[in-house]
């Protein structure tokens, strides 16, 4: 019975390492199964089973390393919900915020509009047919004359999707974003492993202040600890798992203006865009946004963060009215000498 000793020895190796990744993976979810229960349960199970073991007691092991397997299995499944939930919040799953209806205009004409109750603008596409960017508000996207004997194109089945975003003409990899910090604090980030898209932590105390790192309007989210913000250059910046958010859906807001507290976890990034090139003219069935890192303006400059590396944030007029018109800086610099 000693000869089974090392396999179970590389069981719990490989068990171990899953563990370490497990116990980066706090609680995503009121409802969902605490994990810090799970590692608990997890490292008394392993104890067990190798004092089991070695007792030659091969039952009990078993009856152990079922509960070990379930224990596992569940800290598994709840790792594979939270790397979904990225894609999850940022896919519309209703059309709540989006819908179309026919309706009659002063001349009779039938307009098929599509009403965006959002902040942000939408993407109409059709497949093999044109497709349509969708503004906030009312959006009239085809209109059959009252008398026209023309076929309505729109009548015929087809296959669409509606998604947030336009396709940025203007974006720049080298545009620089802030830090989600105060003008003057250090900070480092790493990886959020738990994400299955590009996504950046910042290593903050629960219920620290959170800075936005670039200005521009909030969207609609249906997630209550999620914030969505839509920039000029039609790129977002997601901002997960936050403890508080003190903004509000279409509010327009400033780089490095507070927008919420950190959770648990610090905060988590992914900065993204509608991109085109996931778009062709036959039917779209993949993800339609591109994730990427940004630079970040530091005392040493707009640089590529290097990972587990502090930088010292700099938010400063310059970063702040990147985005303005010449109007919205004269209104700030006004602002800004009067306090």
């Amino acid at each position: 019975m000693q000869a089974s000793l090392p396999c179970m020895d590389a069981l719990l190796t490989i068990m171990r390492v899953e563990l370490g990744r497990q116990q980066r993976v706090r609680q995503v979810t009121k409802q969902s199964l605490s994990l810090s229960w799970n590692t608990i349960n997890f490292l008394e199970t392993v104890k067990s089973m190798k004092q089991l073991v070695s007792r030659n007691n091969l039952y009990k092991a078993m009856k152990q390393y079922i509960k070990l397997s379930i224990i596992l299995a569940l800290a598994l499944s709840i790792d594979h919900i939270h790397a979904q939930s990225l894609d999850y919040v940022i896919l519309p799953r209703t059309r709540s915020e989006v819908q179309g209806k026919w309706e009659r205009n002063n001349l009779r004409n039938l307009d098929l509009n599509y009403y965006n109750e959002d902040f942000c603008d939408y993407y109409l596409y059709r497949e093999m047919d044109e497709s349509y960017n969708l503004s906030p508000g009312k959006n009239t996207v085809y209109t059959k004359d009252f008398e026209s004997e023309v076929d309505n194109s729109f009548k015929e089945w087809g296959y669409y999707y509606i998604c947030r975003g336009k396709f940025p003409d203007k974006f720049k990899i080298t545009t620089p974003y802030a830090l989600p910090v105060k003008s003057g604090k250090k900070i480092n980030w790493e990886t959020d492993m738990r994400e299955s898209r590009k996504t950046m932590r910042f290593r903050l105390n629960e219920r620290d202040t959170i800075y936005a790192t670039r200005g521009g309007v909030v969207c609609r989210m249906h997630h209550p600890d999620h914030l969505l913000i839509y920039h000029a250059d039609n790129t977002f910046s997601i901002y997960i798992f936050m403890a508080e958010i003190l903004v509000q859906p279409g509010e327009t807001i400033l780089t490095g203006q507070p927008i919420g507290l950190a959770g648990s976890n610090g905060i988590s990034i992914s900065f993204f865009f509608l991109d085109k090139n996931k778009f062709t003219g036959e039917k779209f069935n993949g993800y339609p946004y591109s994730h990427f890192t940004p630079m970040f303006r530091t005392t040493e400059g707009d640089i590529k963060l290097k990972e587990r590396t502090y930088y010292q944030a700099l938010t400063d007029d310059e970063l702040i009215m990147q985005d303005m018109d010449k109007r919205e800086k004269k209104k700030y610099l006004k602002q800004k000498s009067t306090k």
